[in-house]
């Protein structure tokens, strides 16, 4: 399935003609049926705006495999829609899910869509609460039927979308195997345990309090990543190039060094800006510099 294939799902699934399309994403109608009828890709502007709005990242979006398994074989699903009118701090809370995915959008939005092929009653079984208080938004999503939570962590998968201009920060609780982070120039802090993390595209602080060893990748480094870990071992991918400095808060703490997966010397620069922070307690993280 090439990507013109892949565009014309999406659009059809949401239910827009290629004018809707064409208007959310600030492009011309001819642009969508040049991109749907294989005449050429979008530029990096655009497939960041498509990903966005429909909550999948980039590497979903052009990966055949991962399209089919994330959007074409979705059986049961359940979306919420919010509009936000101002500077919002979000405090998301999530029950146990296999994978979470959040990313911005450029609209006034706030979405969420849960999705499975195995939880066949998931609109009834989840629910979507949001309450409104002043500059803070609190999202629960819970687990209110029949689900365990061993099930949810097995075939849930969550796609939160937030509005660009009015995300100031966002606090997330969930337990999850997966955790994606896309198009975030915000500060993000995430309680919870979290087997991997992919960043992409993110530009400010996260903070990752998790207590399970963590693999975590980036395809760029953020303004800061803060680890904070009691008796865990993690390992952070970063790209060969970043430059970074580290911090370790703690005596128990240690941070090793590799490239390509073998241990090296000490590749940090003091003189960086980016900081890779190492907190908590007999904690352990592996900086490993991979070829992008």
């Amino acid at each position: 399935m090439n990507f013109n294939e892949k565009l014309r799902i999406l659009r059809k699934q949401s239910k827009f003609s290629q004018e809707q399309l064409a208007e959310k994403i600030n492009v011309s109608r001819q642009a969508i049926t040049k991109w749907e009828t294989d005449g050429g890709l979008p530029d990096i502007e655009n497939l960041l705006a498509i990903s966005a709005l429909f909550s999948i990242s980039l590497d979903d979006l052009l990966s055949e495999e991962k399209l089919i398994r994330t959007v074409v074989d979705y059986t049961y699903e359940s979306i919420t829609e919010y509009d936000i009118s101002c500077p919002s701090h979000f405090d998301i809370h999530a029950p146990g899910a296999l994978e979470v995915y959040i990313t911005t959008a450029n609209d006034e939005k706030l979405r969420v869509r849960l999705a499975s092929n195995v939880l066949q009653t998931l609109p009834q079984d989840y629910k979507v609460k949001i309450d409104e208080h002043r500059n803070r938004l609190d999202v629960d999503i819970r687990r209110i039927g029949k689900n365990s939570e061993a099930e949810g962590k097995e075939a849930l998968s969550i796609y939160i979308s937030l509005p660009a201009k009015y995300s100031d920060n966002v606090e997330l609780s969930v337990i999850a195997d997966i955790l994606r982070i896309s198009r975030i120039s915000f500060p993000l802090e995430l309680d919870g345990k979290v087997r991997k993390v992919f960043l992409e595209e993110v530009k400010s602080i996260v903070a990752l309090n998790c207590n399970v060893d963590m693999d975590i990748h980036t395809d760029k480094l953020p303004s800061a990543i803060e680890i904070n870990q009691i008796n865990a071992t993690s390992v952070l991918h970063i790209p060969s190039g970043a430059k970074y400095y580290t911090k370790i808060k703690g005596k128990t703490n240690q941070i090793r060094f590799a490239v390509e997966g073998q241990a090296s010397q000490y590749h940090a620069d003091a003189d960086a800006e980016n900081r890779i922070e190492l907190a908590g307690l007999n904690a352990e993280l592996l900086i490993d510099r991979m070829a992008m």
